[in-house]
């Protein structure tokens, strides 16, 4: 690009959630950098909602068992970051998660209050012996 050239904006529409931009001529590689730095910033300014803290009766740390269930506290943690949710509340807001008996405990088991809605019912969190018995308390919030 020479010094002399500036460079042009332009919008193109392709659907009602989606346009294209584009801002040419650029020197070599720069598309590259402006194309990461409003990545970055466009996905750090998305509003959402999230588990961010649990609790499961009976247990101490996360490096622990609960009897009657097969999956440690480490890969029941690891299959709720995979909770999808939405909130309409500002503060915070605690969910119940409670099932007993032998059996899948899905997402679908989780009672939202008013406002949190689960998207992905069908998510596994652990599975069940006959003894199996599992209470979770999960706090959502939203952030960006």
């Amino acid at each position: 690009m020479l010094i002399s050239q500036r460079p042009a904006l332009g919008e193109e529409t392709v659907n009602e959630t989606r346009s294209r931009f584009t801002i040419e001529p650029l020197e070599p590689g720069f598309g590259y950098t402006l194309g990461n730095s409003l990545r970055r910033t466009l996905l750090s300014s998305i509003p959402g909602a999230a588990v961010t803290s649990i609790r499961i009766d009976g247990v101490l740390h996360e490096f622990t068992t609960v009897p009657g269930v097969k999956e440690d506290v480490t890969d029941i943690i690891l299959n709720l970051k995979e909770l999808v949710v939405s909130s309409e509340e500002d503060e915070p807001v605690t969910m119940y998660l409670r099932k007993q008996g032998p059996g899948e405990v899905t997402a679908a088991d989780i009672v939202p209050p008013a406002g949190v809605t689960v998207h992905n019912p069908d998510l596994h969190i652990a599975s069940l012996n006959g003894k199996g018995k599992l209470e979770i308390e999960l706090v959502v919030e939203r952030g960006r």
